[in-house]
């Protein structure tokens, strides 16, 4: 029934006119999304660059740390081989909420890119005489063109670009946005 006008639903009243759009593709197809992807990839590119780098320094300090063994009486190597334990799970966790950062950051660039393009899709539907937005996940059926995906799309890089330009209301490289309620310090944009 969404996709039917509200008149052949029964009941006479005003018609309400719905359009929906692909929630993620607005993001990802667009000139900011795609920004931000790409700077994740590249985050997280290094990220598993740096994680092959310390599983071959770990590797080689444990073959060290074996070849002792048999040197080492075992009251010596115990606190060794515990040391090194703990300096894996410590390195470990480490990288783990580097990589959890990385989709935090993603996250917040989500929110406030959606929180910033409401007037854009506000104005696409005044222009198209619509009242309700749907995400196009939610509809079963549809009739064919009540998808204003690619037309908010253009309409919100004409307003935002990549967010990179100092008009732009989206945070830009550089800018520091706030820490959030886990405590972790959003690095917006910014990168090395």
């Amino acid at each position: 029934m969404a996709g039917l006008p509200a008149a052949a639903q029964g009941g006479g009243g005003p018609r309400l006119s719905v359009v929906t759009l692909d929630q993620e593709a607005l993001f990802l197809q667009s000139a900011f999304g795609r920004r931000v992807t790409r700077e994740l990839e590249r985050d997280r590119d290094a990220l598993a660059a740096e994680n092959r780098r310390i599983e071959s320094e770990l590797i080689a300090e444990e073959r060290a740390l074996i070849d002792q063994r048999a040197a080492l009486p075992a009251s010596d190597f115990a606190p060794l081989a515990d040391a090194f334990d703990r300096k894996v799970q410590q390195i470990r966790e480490e990288q783990d909420r580097k990589g959890r950062a990385l989709q935090i950051q993603l996250d917040r660039h989500r929110q406030r890119f959606l929180a910033e393009i409401g007037p854009v899709l506000t104005d696409l539907l005044s222009e198209r005489g619509a009242q309700v937005l749907l995400d196009r996940a939610a509809v079963l059926i549809s009739v064919e063109g009540i998808d204003i995906t690619g037309a908010a799309i253009a309409a919100i890089d004409a307003r935002l670009g990549d967010g990179t330009s100092a008009n732009s209301p989206l945070p830009s490289p550089g800018a520091e946005l706030p820490a959030g309620d886990d405590g972790v310090a959003d690095p917006g944009v910014a990168r090395q």
